[in-house]
């Protein structure tokens, strides 16, 4: 689908934008923290499915529809960012009630079901309107033209492909390495509170950020 030309600058482009911290990194690191490294695994799989989605209806022209629409990308900032903040409220709330030395035992609202997880992932991508302009603005320019290529929706879909296996395995490595970590946070309950609190407020200033952001970012 690539030619090398192609494919050397799109992997690093690729690459830049994974590392640059958002919500979804967050969620896969907190829920290795909390959870373990299959809960950081879930949750990268959740994120790699959302773009996957992103890169379909940007195939669709959905998602420029949506960018173009005023009333639309509101409503999806408005949800997203909503939702980043609702997580956040909720993981300080349960925190607070929860003692430190039972903590490691947490409430459900704490240790969620791996298929939670795993969805709670696909929908902070889904509604993470940040996500939805790159793939519209940046993923397309890859796409050739001409008798010889394939139709434009089969190389969006290769090249989002590329972009959610990628973050997979980035995501999917964090949570690993931060579920290792969650095993000396559960023999100390003190520090994994102090963790849940730090990470609820990131999730509401992640909130608060989406909720800020304009279509010309």
């Amino acid at each position: 689908m690539l030619t090398l030309d192609q494919t050397l600058l799109y992997l690093p482009a690729v690459a830049i934008i994974i590392a640059i911290p958002g919500p979804d990194m967050l969620l896969s690191l907190s829920r290795g923290l909390m959870q373990g490294r299959a809960a950081g695994f879930a949750h990268a799989l959740g994120v790699g499915l959302g773009i996957m989605a992103h890169s379909l209806l940007a195939g669709f022209g959905v998602s420029a529809l949506l960018t173009a629409s005023g009333t639309a990308f509101w409503a999806m900032k408005l949800l997203g960012g909503a939702y980043l903040i609702y997580l956040g409220v909720q993981q300080w709330r349960s925190t607070h009630r929860t003692s430190a030395a039972t903590l490691v035992n947490a409430p459900k609202a704490l240790k969620a079901p791996l298929k939670v997880i795993f969805w709670r992932g696909i929908l902070t991508n889904l509604l993470n309107p940040k996500v939805a302009l790159f793939v519209l603005a940046f993923v397309p320019q890859f796409v050739q033209s001409g008798s010889g290529a394939s139709s434009p929706l089969v190389q969006m879909l290769w090249l989002g492909a590329i972009f959610s296996v990628l973050t997979v395995i980035a995501y999917g490595a964090l949570g690993a390495a931060a579920g290792g970590v969650s095993r000396w946070l559960a023999a100390h309950p003190a520090y994994l509170r102090g963790v849940n609190f730090g990470s609820a407020a990131l999730f509401v200033a992640s909130g608060a950020a989406v909720l800020l952001l304009d279509r010309r970012q």
